[in-house]
């Protein structure tokens, strides 16, 4: 299936949280095998939702060990927050990401928006306006570290000088850029660096918000037709939709939410169902979705999603 010229790219996410390094691992080495193109994690120091005192495996450690426990699957975070580390920091690891994995990073940035992390740890957590600014400048620093042999930067956020990223990135000239989040400050922003733009929400809503991220292209004089489209739902497949209902809860319920407040956010059913729920994306132009997987990290679904479902929409 071709949606506005680029094939269909099927990812999971599997959420670091509450689980176990070896049942993680496990499961990253069923996305594999299963054959789906790609493997994500996510950025948070604490779990998205419910109590905190649950596990949350660090991004940047976890991004490098995906890399050498996989061979084929491109990795990437969904996505990174831009507060979490400074540009030339995050700049360098990701180039290393990039060269351990043998050119298989997918990079992101977003606005970040977990508040709640940030007040634990004592990081500050500037108005949104601001984060804004700060997610412009880090892009602009990344891909001038991963393009000049030097940066000098002066901005309202960040400063360099004369400041070097060896090694570059294997990707040529750099690794994708996604951009995360649907307000009208990220979509300015990604109409002017984003590769990929990653939604969230239903297809109504999702394609809402792409209609909004084309007027931006219009208004800096971006191609639309450059930027790939995709979307991150959560997934729910079973033999039958009661069988899919129920998983979907306890998941919810394991991350202390309410499935029925986020069900815009889920694919739930047998596989025609959700075969026909992801049509509703594609059929407004979407093409890579990213698919969350939560703990327990159930196979039956994965299984049921890359071998009845995706065949589906061929």
């Amino acid at each position: 299936m071709d949606v506005r010229g680029r094939p269909l790219h099927v990812g999971i996410q599997l959420q670091a949280q509450r689980t176990r390094w070896s049942e993680f691992t496990d499961a990253l080495a069923a996305v594999e095998e299963l054959g789906f193109d790609s493997a994500w994690t996510f950025d948070h120091l604490l779990p998205f939702s419910g109590p905190d005192d649950g596990a949350a495996f660090e991004t940047l450690t976890t991004l490098a060990a995906m890399a050498t426990l996989t061979r084929r699957v491109r990795i990437g975070v969904l996505v990174a927050g831009v507060l979490y580390r400074d540009p030339a920091t995050l700049a360098k690891s990701a180039a290393l990401v990039d060269h351990i994995s043998g050119g298989r990073l997918e990079f992101s940035l977003g606005a970040a928006w977990a508040q709640r992390e940030f007040d634990a740890y004592g990081l500050p957590f500037p108005p949104l306006a601001q984060r804004y600014e700060q997610l412009e400048e880090a892009l602009q620093i990344v891909t001038q570290l991963w393009s000049r042999p030097r940066t000098t930067f002066q901005g309202r956020h960040y400063r360099l000088h004369e400041a070097p990223c060896e090694p570059k990135p294997v990707q040529s000239p750099h690794p994708p850029i996604t951009l995360g989040g649907s307000g009208w400050g990220t979509l300015r922003i990604a109409a002017r660096y984003a590769d990929r733009w990653n939604a969230q929400g239903s297809p109504e809503h999702c394609a809402e918000r792409a209609a909004r991220l084309q007027r931006c292209c219009e208004e800096v004089g971006r191609d639309f037709g450059e930027i790939e489209l995709s979307v991150h739902p959560s997934v729910s497949v079973a033999a039958t939709y009661e069988q899919a209902e129920e998983a979907a809860a306890r998941v919810a319920a394991g991350h202390g939410t309410d499935l029925q407040q986020q069900r815009e956010r889920w694919l739930i059913g047998t596989p025609e169902q959700v075969a026909q729920q992801v049509r509703a994306y594609t059929e407004r132009g979407f093409s890579h979705f990213v698919f969350g997987v939560g703990h327990p990290f159930d196979l039956e679904p994965l299984r049921l999603l890359h071998q009845e479902v995706l065949p589906a929409l061929e």
